[in-house]
């Protein structure tokens, strides 16, 4: 999640630590567990990675469009 901020599903609290983490999916999912400070409960995270790589085409005058 790069940063990003991960909210207790139970609580809403942002205060957590990571348990576990596990590839799954043939390495393109990142499994987390995660326990709750607040409330110490634990839930499961998945992160993805986003594909960015967009198609250009080239055209005659060299213009580049998505």
């Amino acid at each position: 999640m790069n940063g990003e901020r991960v909210l207790c599903p139970f609580c809403g609290q942002d205060n957590d630590k990571v348990i576990d983490s596990r590839a799954s999916d043939a390495g393109k999912v990142i499994r987390r567990r995660r326990e709750c400070l607040a409330c110490s409960r634990r839930f499961t995270t998945y992160e993805r990675v986003e594909q960015t790589t967009r198609l250009m085409v080239i055209k005659r005058d060299g213009s580049h469009v998505p």
